[in-house]
Order: structure tokens, then sequence, then C-alpha cells
């Protein structure tokens, strides 16, 4: 993946970071993925009282994508502003479901870390 569309994915989480619901944590979370035959979208957390019934930004985006038709998702970004957010459980339960061999990135202000 080039550098350009790196960084064009992680601006794009940024921005869908700005539109989380997050009175809880109070810590916004955007997620952008990329599928193999080039469509983009975005997601952010959307928190309820109950943290169990909240969504993460990365459930978020892969449910729009799948209810959109993606097959296959080629990169999956994962932001916050304030530090590295890594995958929650649910998150991860549901790219054992949706994602397989997709390159990981999870990104800050200015830094960000891929995993494969």
């Amino acid at each position: 993946m080039d550098q350009i569309m790196v960084e064009k994915l992680i601006e794009k989480a940024k921005q869908a970071s700005e539109r989380a619901y997050c009175p809880n944590s109070e810590r916004p979370v955007g997620a952008c993925l990329l599928t193999n035959n080039g469509m983009i979208f975005t997601g952010c957390n959307i928190e309820i009282s109950s943290f169990a019934g909240s969504l993460g930004a990365i459930e978020v985006v892969i449910s729009k994508a799948i209810s959109e038709g993606a097959t296959s998702i080629r990169m999956l970004v994962n932001y916050c502003d304030t530090e590295l957010c890594f995958p929650t459980g649910g998150e991860r339960e549901f790219m054992k479901e949706f994602v397989d061999k997709t390159t990981i990135i999870c990104a800050t202000k200015g830094h960000y870390e891929q995993f494969q």
C-alpha cells in the first residue's frame, strides 16, 4: 500500500472520529476501511449508557461496508487523537468474522503502527 493512500485513509478515519458519539468515555474514535475493489467506508464509535450495547468504530465501519455489499477488506484504519487505539474485544470478534489477511493501522496524531 502506498504512503499516499495510507495517509488518505488515516485522514478519513480522523474526520470520522469528529462525528463520534461518546458521552461516557469522551474518547472519540474513527475508523476507515478500503475494500479490494477500491471502495472506502468510514465509521465512528457510538456509545449508549450501557457500554455493552455501545458500538466501536471498527464495528460500525465493517457493518456499513458489509451492508453495502463489500466482501473483501484490503485495509482497516482505527484513529484516536489522544493515543493509539487498538481494537476492543468486540471489534476483534467482528474482524475475525469479516476480515482476512488485511493490513490494520492504529493511528493517532502524527504516528501510526501497521499490522497484518
